[in-house]
């Protein structure tokens, strides 16, 4: 056994010639050692040692296979610290350099007697037995320069020499410096004077510089140096304060913001008391900051109605929004944040209080609400409105009279749009008149409007309400230079006595008023059974679509979508169109309710998808420029169908770019926005944009839409029409203008048809546009025209 070990000595063998290895490890057994393998190669030596860690190696220097001791040797010394003894035939000055290099404990000349290796053996454990003693030495002043985070810096006659605290990957780069002067350039400037002052005339070094390591990181460190000149020596102790350096300069630029932020913000004591306030605060509040020292937010900031409790809750964090109150006695809301600043215990020491107004935002949000109770251009209720009165719990009895203008379409054709909002507007004001103040006037959207009778007393009492709209309705309207006169159709459905819930009437009523327009229009009908069996339009509609699908009577026309201020397209809609061999050109408002009814709209939708895609990929092969085309999906479509495969099969069949693609959805989808919030969520991870198509005509909220993720919102061309002339209109495209810029969404503006709109809406910040004053629908073949021109 070796002295410096209470066990045998394990030994690992890496020899070639399998008779010489068999021989030494019969030697080595004889003598009390273990051996714990043998290699005959470079990779199988460095395998096996890290496999058995031996206590030492023999090393044979030419290996199996061309591999070389000497590397392995190398190996085994950096990666694992195994004292290697070379065996070897070989004492030639050139093969003993190349030996020296792995600095081996032992080199024998083959053959050898075995009590000559006995007590090389012996010899290199010794010496490894006194150098691990050495390295334990070394060890514990490094760990002691390491817990005060240091590193020794020692230069005589020039020379480096660098030890304990590891300062990062690229100080170590440092260590590698052979002397002062290459120590100094990776110095500033006035760091390298310095020490040029220590070294040239014995100046003491203290001071805190930046290390540029070439191609790394900079580091900020802290030098204490000193010359002895008795021994010329330097010496001196290095610390990484990258840390600390940092922490300060973010302590700066947080006193920068802290003064320059827009946000009102305060600091607290453990007691809620104000110790400072930013120059934010004062703007905002009125309040200098030396009337409000010592004093708690809730003694002056917080609104409070006549008999409240002065106290607040002040437990952090706290968040939400609050009423607060300026010195001058007015109030306004604000969104407000309280957090703790926690101590070495864990216990609060400071808080933070910061808040800021949030009045314009609330602004647009109530005008934002109105609108979602509201039709913009009649001032009527909307859909929502009539909602809540369907809903209304112990709702007793109800009458609904569903209002569909006869030939308004040609009034829009042949006058203008302006002139047919005009009429609407005339129209609502003469239902107004006549209803009662209980009952609720709806504008459903176009033409349709719906009229809620509360609590009738038979169905007299409302067949003659609707009698009296009818007169009143077709009284002349001077429109253009002339009288225009409208006449309507009106069906009219009773809760309980026709159908068994209020959620029926609307449908009950619309049956109805098909009836009335079969008879001739220009008159009233009440709801009866046979109505619903015999909607002989719908079904007419509904058969007309699934032959139109398979005969070739759908395509896309597409309307452009320009950069108000250069002309330059931007993208373009689809649109479906549907050309029945009887009926001519069919409205999409006729047919596409009537497909998301009975479930067509997923057949047609894929259809559409289909043609989109494909377009679009051929303009992008020529060239086109044409940045994104904007396809309609239906909320039915995400229902029934698998949207996202659909398009993404689309874009990879037809090599389109994910982002060339924006899908627009209306409002509807509101309704579900828990249930679609994960595909549309994954339809946006896939690369495609998502618009809001109609919006303020639906079911939208600013809670909704700030949880759902849309990139777009497209404001309604009911929005535009009276904005030259009303500052309300423009009041209320500003708001949503600006509620899109806070949220981050992208703005466009549909049904744009003059120019001094075009003019109003650049003033108030638009920048996307389409409607008939720049381009109609037009077929595929002739936007190609279009955009080859541009």
């Amino acid at each position: 056994m070796m002295a410096s070990l209470d066990r045998p000595l394990r030994v690992q063998i890496v020899e070639d010639e399998r008779i010489v290895a068999f021989d030494l490890r019969s030697g080595l057994e004889q003598l009390g050692h273990e051996v714990v393998g043998i290699a005959s190669s470079e990779q199988e030596a460095l395998r096996l040692a890290l496999r058995e860690t031996p206590d030492l190696v023999l090393m044979d220097i030419h290996l199996d296979q061309g591999s070389d001791g000497v590397a392995a040797a190398c190996e085994l010394r950096e990666q694992l610290a195994i004292p290697v003894i070379f065996l070897t035939a070989y004492g030639e000055t050139e093969t003993l350099r190349r030996a020296a290099q792995a600095a081996p404990y032992g080199y024998l000349l083959k053959p050898f007697e075995l009590r000559e290796l006995n007590a090389t053996l012996h010899m290199a454990m010794a010496r490894r037995s006194e150098e691990r003693k050495t390295e334990a030495a070394e060890r514990r002043l490094l760990l002691a320069l390491e817990s005060a985070q240091l590193a020794v810096l020692e230069s005589q006659g020039g020379q480096l020499r660098w030890g304990g605290h590891q300062l990062g990957q690229e100080f170590r780069a440092l260590t590698q410096a052979a002397s002062m002067v290459e120590l100094q350039q990776h110095l500033e400037p006035p760091a390298q004077r310095a020490l040029q002052a220590l070294l040239e005339h014995g100046i003491p070094l203290d001071l805190t510089c930046r290390w540029l390591a070439p191609g790394g990181a900079a580091r900020w460190l802290e030098i204490h140096a000193r010359r002895f000149e008795h021994e010329q020596l330097v010496m001196g102790m290095v610390r990484d304060v990258t840390a600390r350096v940092e922490g300060e300069t973010r302590l700066r630029q947080a006193v920068a913001a802290f003064d320059a932020t827009d946000e009102a913000i305060m600091f607290l004591d453990a007691q809620h008391r104000v110790l400072s306030c930013n120059p934010a605060f004062t703007a905002l509040t009125g309040w200098p900051e030396s009337q409000v020292l010592g004093l708690r937010p809730a003694e002056f900031l917080y609104a409070r109605r006549h008999g409240d409790h002065p106290d607040r809750k002040e437990e952090a964090p706290r968040h939400g929004e609050v009423s607060c109150m300026r010195r001058d006695g007015s109030t306004f809301p604000a969104l407000e944040h309280l957090s703790a600043v926690l101590d070495e215990q864990g216990l609060p020491g400071h808080h933070v209080l910061s808040f800021s107004d949030i009045s314009e935002i609330r602004n647009a949000q109530h005008k934002l609400q109105h609108l979602a109770l509201h039709d913009t251009l009649t001032g009527l209720g909307n859909r929502v409105a009539m909602q809540d009165v369907l809903d209304a719990p112990g709702l007793r009895s109800l009458g609904l009279l569903f209002i569909d203008l006869d030939g308004f379409k040609f009034i829009n054709d042949s006058l203008g749009h302006d002139c047919g909002d005009e009429l609407l507007k005339v129209l609502a004001v003469r239902l107004i008149s006549i209803l009662r103040s209980d009952d609720v006037a709806v504008r459903l959207g176009g033409d349709e409007f719906v009229v809620l009778m509360r609590h009738p007393r038979s169905a007299h009492d409302a067949l003659q309400l609707a009698e009296k709209l009818l007169q009143a309705l077709a009284q002349p309207v001077p429109l253009a230079a002339q009288p225009v006169a409208v006449t309507a159709s009106i069906g009219v459905a009773l809760f309980p006595e026709q159908v068994d819930s209020p959620q029926s009437l609307l449908r009950a009523a619309d049956a109805a008023m098909y009836e009335a327009k079969a008879r001739g229009r220009n008159r009233v009908a009440l709801y009866a059974q046979a109505h619903a069996d015999g909607a002989s339009e719908q079904l007419r509609i509904e058969q007309g679509l699934r032959l139109a699908m398979q005969a070739g009577q759908l395509s896309l026309h597409w309307q452009p979508m320009l950069e108000m201020g250069s002309g330059r397209i931007l993208g373009a809609e689809a649109l479906l169109r549907w050309q029945h061999p009887q009926l001519g050109q069919v409205a999409p408002q006729r047919f596409i309710p009537v497909a998301e009814a009975n479930g067509m709209i997923c057949a047609i939708g894929a259809w559409v998808m289909e043609q989109a895609c494909a377009q679009a990929a051929a303009w992008r092969a020529q060239g086109l420029g044409l940045v994104r085309v904007a396809v309609n999906v239906s909320v039915r479509q995400f229902e029934q169908d698998d949207v996202l495969g659909l398009v993404r099969h689309c874009l990879q069949r037809h090599a389109l770019p994910a982002q060339c693609l924006e899908l627009e959805l209306t409002e509807s989808l509101f309704a579900q926005s828990a249930t679609l919030r994960g595909s549309l969520q994954a339809l946006r991870d896939l690369g495609v944009r998502l618009a809001l198509d109609d919006f303020g005509t639906g079911f939208s909220s600013l809670g909704q839409i700030v949880s759902l993720p849309i990139d777009r919102i497209k404001i309604d061309r009911s929005f535009v029409i009276e904005l030259v002339d009303s500052h309300h209109s423009r009041a209320v495209v500003k708001s949503i203008i600006m509620l899109a810029q806070t949220l981050g969404m992208e703005i466009t503006v549909e049904g744009v048809e003059t120019l001094e709109q075009h003019d109003v809406l650049l003033a108030l910040g638009a920048v996307e546009a389409q409607g008939w004053l720049y381009h109609r629908a037009m077929p595929a073949e002739e936007l190609l025209r279009l955009l080859r021109a541009h």
